[in-house]
């Protein structure tokens, strides 16, 4: 008998790094960039000028300067990364919307990138086919437990539970159920408890919202901080995801 069900596969990583910008990007390889937002408030001006018109609207739609600063150096900075990997000038870079809202270049559609922020962190990552990436501050004041059984299966809820670092498990594993939403981009994140990611395998309904086999791995981004990377499971080799430090590849535009 044929097995349907779709498979998630969850591990925790060290990433390879590298100081020095590879500009080609194939299908077995994801580059990630990891960066300080406060480090780019300096060039804040300068990465405003690279927003359109709604976009600039947008940030001053935000309440706190701190959010409409972080939207700045991450869209503009996004911006500088999209240009240099497709290798056109900044100005060209006009993100579109796809049927579930989900960014994308409409003059290069083979190439799929995520964003993600957390606190004083943000990752961005790229790739040529659809992709998710999730960065979370590890907050010892949130109290989780009150949440869990509404996010997580009673086999989560038991691993974080019986796990010696509490905190991390349980972002861990948030962190994987938001990168596998966002690489779908198709709003499943009211059914989170459906999509298992303990360490190992894991089996979903084939009826369920995610149609594909999906791997999905975990990473320490700082000492306070993780992330998660969720792609489709198959091309992608996790040798070949790269973490890039952001000065390496955009002191050119910025300095």
């Amino acid at each position: 008998m044929i097995d349907s069900r779709i498979k998630i596969c969850c591990e925790f990583v060290k990433l390879n790094s590298s100081q020095i910008y590879d500009s080609k990007l194939d299908e077995k390889g994801v580059k990630l960039f990891k960066f300080k937002i406060s480090d780019y408030v300096d060039v804040l001006s300068e990465l405003k000028m690279l927003l359109n018109t709604s976009e600039i609207e947008r940030a001053q739609r935000y309440y706190h300067q701190k959010d409409a600063n972080r939207f700045i150096v991450c869209r503009g900075l996004l911006k500088l990364i999209l240009a240099k990997e497709v290798g056109v000038d900044v100005s060209r870079i006009e993100l579109s919307k796809d049927a579930n809202k989900k960014p994308f270049l409409a003059f290069c559609p083979e190439l799929h990138f995520n964003v993600s922020h957390a606190e004083n962190y943000a990752l961005i990552a790229l790739g040529l086919q659809e992709l998710g990436v999730d960065v979370e501050y590890l907050s010892k004041d949130f109290n989780f437990t009150e949440i869990l059984p509404t996010v997580f299966s009673v086999p989560e809820i038991n691993a974080v539970l019986t796990a010696e670092n509490k905190n991390k498990t349980f972002y861990k594993f948030w962190t994987r159920k938001e990168a596998i939403v966002k690489a779908t981009g198709k709003g499943i994140d009211d059914n989170l408890l459906k999509i298992n990611v303990l360490d190992g395998g894991n089996f979903i309904d084939s009826t369920f919202q995610l149609k594909q086999n999906t791997q999905v791995v975990s990473f320490t981004v700082d000492h306070d901080y993780i992330g998660a990377l969720a792609f489709k499971k198959g091309k992608i080799h996790v040798e070949n995801i790269i973490l890039y430090p952001l000065d390496s590849l955009l002191k050119e535009f910025i300095r």
